[in-house]
C-alpha cells in the first residue's frame, strides 16, 4: 500500500526504529532495491543528510517530539539549490492515533509548486508596487491642497479621512505583500540564526518604547537557544504585541514571556488585559481577513494570519490559550536546539 503513495514514506516505532518505507523513499535515499528501510532514525537521516544536506539539527529534535507523542505532528521545508534548479522538499511527521505507537514520516516534493508561487510571488510584488505609485501621488496632492487654501473646519476633517484612508491602503498593501512573501518566499529565506531567545524578545520591544501601556519583559535565568529566521520572528512578535496593545485599555499591562515548554520546546506568550477572545473564535483569529463581530478596533485582518504562516515557517506553532483572569493568553511554540542544556 506505501508503494502506491506518491510521496516518500517511512514508518518508526516508538523506539525511533524503522519499521518500513516505500519505493519512492528507498529511491531518496539511493537504493531502489533495498526490500525495506531499517536502522534507526538518527542513521536513517545521516543517510539521507549525504544527499540532500538536510538540517538534522533542526530537524530531528521535531520529529523526535512526535515519536514521544509530545507534539502531535511537525513539518519542516527544506531547499537546496538556487534559482530555478533549488530541489524544495517538505517534511511532515505524524503520530498515529492510540493505541498505535508509531510514527509516519512523509517527504514531498514541492520544488515544481515553490516555483510556481515565486513565480506568483513576483508578479504580486510587481502589482503592490504599481498600486503604491498613485497612492502616493494622491497622498501628495492632498497636502498640496492643505498649502494651498486655508481649509474650513469641515474641508480639514475630509483631509484628515483621506489621510487616513490613503494609510489604510498602505498599510494593507505592507501586510499582504508580507503575508505573500512568507506563504511563497519562505523557502529561499537566508536569514536562518541560532541566537538566544531571550536576546530577540529584548529586541523585538525596542519598537514599543512609546507607550500608553505597561510592558513587562519576563525571561528565565538561562539561555534558550533556537534556529529562527530572524526578520519574519521580530514580525511575528511586532505583531503579536501589537494585537495585545490594540485590544488593552490604557495603562493596564501587557506581558512578553518566554520559559520553557514541553520538552524539546520554548514557549513565547503574551498575555494582555484587555476583553479576552471567545472560545469560538480562538482558531478563527488565525484566518485571512476574520474579525471578530462586533469589533470596533480598525485593522486589515491579517496580523494573526501573518503570525501563524511565520510560526508554521519555523515549525512551530501558535495558539490562544484560556486565561484565568480577564485578557488574551497567546502562546508561540518554537523547536529549541538540541545542544542546549535545557533539554532534558
Amino acid at each position: 500500500m506505501l508503494d502506491a503513495l506518491p510521496d516518500a514514506v517511512i514508518m518508526f516505532d516508538a523506539n525511533a526504529r524503522a519499521e518500513g518505507c516505500n519505493r519512492v523513499m528507498r529511491t531518496l535515499l539511493g537504493d531502489s532495491e533495498l526490500p525495506a528501510c531499517s536502522g534507526n532514525l538518527v542513521s536513517f537521516f545521516q543517510g539521507l543528510e549525504k544527499g540532500i544536506q538536510a538540517d538534522l539539527e533542526y530537524l530531528l529534535p521535531g520529529i523526535i517530539q512526535v515519536v514521544q507523542r509530545t507534539q502531535p505532528s511537525f513539518l519542516y521545508r527544506h531547499s537546496d539549490g538556487e534559482g530555478e534548479q533549488a530541489r524544495v522538499l517538505e517534511f511532515h511527521a505524524y503520530a498515529a492515533a492510540a493505541p498505535n505507537a508509531s510514527t509516519l514520516l512523509m517527504i514531498r516534493d514541492v520544488s515544481a509548486k515553490a516555483q510556481h508561487d515565486r513565480n506568483r510571488a513576483d508578479c504580486f510584488a510587481v502589482a503592490a508596487h504599481e498600486i503604491r505609485s498613485p497612492l502616493a501621488a494622491i497622498s501628495g496632492y492632498i497636502q498640496l491642497l492643505q498649502l494651498e487654501t486655508t481649509p474650513s473646519a469641515w474641508a480639514s476633517k475630509i483631509y484628515t479621512q483621506l489621510h487616513e484612508k490613503v494609510r489604510g491602503v498602505d498599510v494593507l498593501l505592507d501586510d499582504l505583500t508580507r503575508l505573500n512573501r512568507m506563504e511563497y518566499e519562505a523557502a529561499g529565506s537566508v536569514g536562518w540564526r541560532k541566537p538566544d531567545l531571550r536576546a530577540v524578545l529584548r529586541l523585538s520591544l525596542r519598537a514599543f518604547k512609546e507607550q500608553r501601556h505597561r510592558l513587562c519583559l519576563d525571561l528565565p535565568a538561562h539561555s534558550m537557544r533556537a534556529k529562527v529566521d530572524i526578520i519574519p520572528l521580530l514580525v511575528a512578535l511586532r505583531n503579536a504585541l501589537e494585537n495585545a496593545l490594540k485590544y488593552s485599555a490604557p495603562d493596564t499591562m501587557v506581558t512578553l514571556r518566554l520559559q520553557s515548554g514541553p520538552p524539546g520546546w520554548a514557549c513565547i506568550e503574551v498575555l494582555d488585559q484587555g476583553p479576552g477572545i471567545e472560545p469560538l473564535y480562538r482558531e478563527k483569529v488565525f484566518e485571512k481577513f476574520f474579525r471578530i463581530p462586533g469589533q470596533q478596533e480598525q485593522g486589515s485582518g491579517l496580523g494573526l494570519a501573518i503570525l501563524k504562516s511565520i510560526m508554521q515557517h519555523h515549525g512551530g506553532q501558535v495558539y490562544f490559550k484560556d486565561s484565568p483572569g480577564q485578557g488574551a493568553h497567546l502562546v508561540m511554540e518554537l523547536v529549541l536546539l538540541p545542544s542546549a542544556s535545557y533539554i532534558p
